[in-house]
């Protein structure tokens, strides 16, 4: 479990990192070639659940945080099918499965928490 707990939280920090990295220099480059910048909420909303994810990962036994981004989760899962079916984003695949295992991680969270008092 503390693996999986270092693998995720590592990982989807640098997964928050390098999605609002690549989200603003692609913003860069889009307007340098006179396209419209991404909306801001396309931007903010995932670093939002990201975060959410990784404080769960950093604090297991919160369970009102733990369900905030389990939610969150579901909702990204939602937004990255949206994407790779309407617009053939493939590499959104690995969001979904790095989503599925913290998925994993949140079921193996709430038995530990329910089973401590």
């Amino acid at each position: 479990m503390i693996t999986l707990r270092w693998v995720l939280g590592v990982s989807g920090a640098l997964f928050a990192i390098g999605f609002i990295a690549l989200a603003l220099i692609g913003n860069a480059f889009r307007k340098s070639f006179g396209a419209s910048a991404l909306g801001p909420l396309t931007i903010i909303l995932p670093a939002i659940a990201l975060v959410l994810l990784v404080a769960a990962t950093v604090a297991p036994t919160c369970k009102p945080l733990l369900h905030a981004a389990a939610i969150s989760a579901l909702g990204l899962i939602a937004y990255f099918l949206w994407e790779i079916f309407t617009h053939g984003e493939i590499p959104l695949w690995f969001a979904i499965a790095y989503l599925g295992l913290w998925l994993s991680y949140y079921w193996l969270a709430l038995e530990q928490a329910t089973l401590l008092p």
